[in-house]
């Protein structure tokens, strides 16, 4: 989609976040492995204090993370390497949902939300699906499927969605897979009002995404 200089640079950093943590597996093939090395490097350059924050744990603190993991029934293997999730990155993957939200609407309308919109967008881990799975109430209500195809090029393997939408009213809805380690879970409303009597703090316009919202500190 259409981005002025100032998305593409502020948003940089949550495009390296997501693409790293989504490459987080125990079991990755060895062209994953060698991407996820490059990243790495990336992020150390770009992002040092994601780096410290991931790899912070002691001793008693991947103990008490192994067992919290099992205990919401994730298969850890004892010699899984564990990683922090703390504020730092939850800001970049809140930044990150929010802009494929307004890239998948832009896919579907071929216009760009424009302010008198409102957006809003969550995200999850394979973990935190581990146990259930992806809701059932988030598929029934986006029954299409979409992927990103180019000729040949076609990124089902690494990114495919849910969707639904409403051209008339322009409300849109998706459900993103991107590989096996992030989930993303986006609305858009073409008008304001529509979503009037939603909760406060969670929709946000186009133009605010890199203005540091309160709730991006937090995993809604």
């Amino acid at each position: 989609m259409p981005a002025c200089n100032e998305c593409n640079g502020g948003t940089s950093k949550a495009d390296l976040t997501a693409a790293m943590l989504s490459r987080w597996n125990y079991d990755s093939p060895e062209q994953e492995r060698r991407d996820h090395s490059r990243l790495a490097n990336q992020v150390r350059k770009q992002a040092p204090e994601l780096i410290e924050e991931w790899t912070k744990l002691d001793q008693l603190d991947r103990k008490n993370a192994m067992e919290h993991l099992r205990s919401y029934g994730v298969m850890v293997p004892d010699d899984a390497a564990l990683m922090t999730i703390g504020p730092q990155t939850i800001k970049q993957f809140n930044i990150f949902a929010h802009k494929a939200t307004l890239c998948l609407h832009f896919e579907h309308f071929r216009k760009p939300l424009l302010n008198s919109g409102r957006v809003s967008a969550h995200w999850r881990t394979k973990e935190d699906f581990s146990k259930d799975g992806v809701p059932a109430e988030l598929l029934e209500i986006m029954p299409k499927y979409g992927t990103l195809v180019q000729g040949k090029w076609n990124s089902s393997e690494t990114f495919e969605y849910r969707y639904d939408l409403n051209q008339e009213t322009g409300l849109f809805a998706c459900l993103a897979r991107l590989r096996t380690g992030l989930f993303i879970s986006g609305f858009t409303a073409s008008n304001a009002d529509l979503v009037a009597g939603e909760s406060d703090g969670y929709w946000i316009k186009p133009n605010e995404l890199l203005k540091d919202p309160v709730h991006f500190s937090k995993k809604n």
